[in-house]
């Protein structure tokens, strides 16, 4: 209950700063006449290490124009952003634009790469080094790094092998955990003592939260994993103690002896278990509708279900373990990027810049949009902040944090991950033989990479307890 009031604050708070402005776009004109640029020279700084100086004139007080890209979940927290800014630099117009995220990434670099793309972006840990190219690095005289580092150490990560920093983190998601229907889990005699520790305490709840009408035919599945077994899969690898690249830190390990045995564990699941539903659909909607009473994906489904089902009184656990010890490892962790800054006009790219780092110490919004999207904040100030305690697929994935392995940049996420989605369902639905479907799977990854010269190297074998996993 605390969590749904939290998010109805955040979304009045988004709605009040608004000020009215509706559709896809912040108001792009002037500040009201009311309005005044803060004419005091006294420094006024917010912030913590890295600080911003609210009284220090933009663009020499000059007009300008900015177009940030956002697509829908992000649109309104850097519209509310942009609002805040445009009242302390009224000089300054800042328009945000909502594309669909079916469009986003396809459009993005087609935009930027003509030279008409956004003066800042929303950015992406999937598409940042194809996006580098297009961008500009943020310019340490405005981002010392030490200063900048203090406050979000998640951010040295993120240097590129060009040494580059693109864009700053929002924060950190996680792919381990399992969330869980509160009331069909009530409903089903289970308590808080019967979170499954074990895939054999696992089947027993998928089996108990399963329903069947009076002919035999399933009318709620314990557990469902659509269109997220190419995360799932990933998970269950790590913890079996397999790692998901080879040792040259470059070619994938899908085609390993625990994948096969952890796809069959799957299979047993819904085949001979009969409590995991696997169609055409998606996990998040399926179990938003009640069609399943657990489901799994990335933190981000967190703040979906809230947004989307706000009657949906949601649960987190860890993914069980084979014999219930900690695991080698629970899944990957990522980092949601903020904002990237075009390179394509050196003016409006100083403006962008300065904008960027008013966003960043400001935290509120930095703050509002992190939970939204599932994130733990790379703001250190701001990790224990009362709002992110509020969620347990944060505190409990917080409390592994290092058990979670971190890959770096690697490009072609989408590719990877609509090829892994087909082989779900050419395993689950088309009976296809894993033997077969995960070679060509693999094969397919890696072909796609040499097609598009994708070259990068994974950081894997940085992670702390990289000796607990075999290639």
């Amino acid at each position: 209950m605390k969590r749904r009031l939290m998010a109805l604050a955040i979304s009045t708070m988004l709605l009040l700063s608004a000020c009215g402005a509706s559709g896809s776009t912040a108001p792009s004109g002037t500040a009201p006449a009311s309005a005044a640029p803060n004419q005091s020279t006294q420094p006024e700084y917010i912030g913590n290490t890295l600080q911003y100086d609210v009284n220090a004139p933009v663009n020499n007080g000059e007009k300008l124009d900015l177009l940030v890209w956002a697509e829908p979940e992000t649109e309104g927290y850097y519209s509310s952003i942009a609002e805040k800014y445009m009242e302390i630099h009224p000089n300054i117009s800042i328009q945000v634009v909502s594309q669909p995220w079916d469009d986003y990434w396809t459009k993005l670099p087609l935009a930027l790469s003509a030279g008409n793309g956004p003066d800042l972006y929303r950015s992406h840990y999937g598409h940042i080094k194809e996006l580098a190219i297009y961008s500009h690095s943020l310019p340490e005289d405005i981002f010392p790094r030490e200063d900048l580092f203090a406050d979000f150490p998640d951010a040295e990560d993120l240097i590129m092998e060009d040494g580059g920093l693109y864009s700053i983190p929002l924060g950190s998601t996680f792919s381990s955990g399992i969330y869980y229907n509160k009331a069909m889990w009530a409903e089903a005699g289970l308590t808080e003592a019967d979170i499954p520790k074990t895939w054999d305490d696992f089947i027993r709840v998928g089996q108990a939260l399963t329903k069947k009408d009076a002919k035999g035919n399933v009318t709620q599945y314990g557990f469902s994993i659509d269109h997220a077994f190419q995360v799932f899969l990933v998970n269950m690898n790590y913890m079996s103690g397999q790692a998901l690249v080879k040792e040259d830190q470059f070619t994938w390990n899908l085609d390993a002896p625990k994948t096969y045995e952890n796809i069959e564990l799957l299979r047993k699941f819904k085949d001979e278990y009969g409590f995991m539903m696997y169609g055409d659909g998606d996990c998040e909607d399926q179990f938003g509708h009640g069609q399943a009473a657990m489901m799994s994906n990335w933190n981000w489904v967190g703040g979906y279900f809230d947004e989307t089902y706000p009657e949906l009184d949601w649960g987190y656990f860890l993914c069980p373990t084979q014999d219930g010890q900690p695991a080698p490892a629970y899944g990957l962790k990522d980092y949601e990027w903020s904002l990237g800054v075009s390179s394509a006009d050196e003016q409006k790219r100083a403006v962008a810049f300065d904008f960027l780092k008013y966003f960043l110490c400001e935290q509120t919004v930095y703050c509002d949009l992190a939970i939204r999207l599932g994130l733990m904040p790379s703001n250190v100030q701001l990790a224990s902040d009362p709002r992110v305690a509020e969620y347990e697929n944060l505190r409990v994935a917080a409390e592994v944090a290092d058990r979670h392995v971190y890959l770096g940049a690697i490009p072609g996420n989408a590719a990877r991950n609509t090829a892994l989605r087909a082989a779900g369902s050419d395993i689950f639905i088309n009976k296809k033989d894993p033997q077969e479907v995960i070679p060509a799977t693999q094969a397919n990854i890696m072909e796609n990479m040499r097609l598009n010269q994708m070259n990068y190297t994974a950081k894997e074998n940085q992670y702390k307890y990289y000796s607990e996993l075999a290639q």
